[in-house]
């Protein structure tokens, strides 16, 4: 699982913020992951106390696990985005990951896939736009 998560982080900071992608389910997860990230821990405590405040002691084992799961949420985003990272590519983006692959060889980019890897994942594709963003012009992307 925690080799998951630190997939699912290495393949967040990959992924390029553009328009291009914006259709793409990454381009929800990551942003949502993000915030999840810098506001859940301050949600945690806040729920913490407050409840303590209302509650007491006699639910401190609820407090503790509602704030537990309030804290740990982003690790599922996290976790998702490492499963998704190495999952190879449907057809259609396969399709685009090659092309991109190939404009890039042309314009002088080494671009090569991983050789224990039968086909493109989810993260080489990151990994070709990020490059064809800063790479190629516009309209070939």
């Amino acid at each position: 699982m925690w080799k998951s998560v630190r997939r699912g982080i290495k393949y967040m900071k990959v992924w390029p913020n553009h328009a291009v992608v914006g259709n793409m389910t990454e381009a929800k997860v990551i942003p949502a992951t993000r915030l999840g990230a810098r506001v859940l821990p301050i949600a945690a405590v806040a729920n913490f106390f407050v409840q303590f405040q209302y509650l007491g002691m006699d639910y401190l084992p609820q407090i503790i696990g509602a704030s537990l799961f309030i804290l740990l949420l982003p690790l599922q985003g996290y976790y998702w985005l490492g499963q998704r990272a190495y999952r190879e590519l449907p057809p259609p983006l396969k399709h685009w990951y090659f092309e991109l692959k190939q404009k890039l060889n042309d314009s002088g980019e080494d671009i090569r896939l991983p050789s224990h890897r039968p086909g493109p994942c989810y993260i080489d594709l990151a990994r070709v736009l990020r490059t064809a963003l800063t790479v190629l012009p516009p309209e070939e992307r």
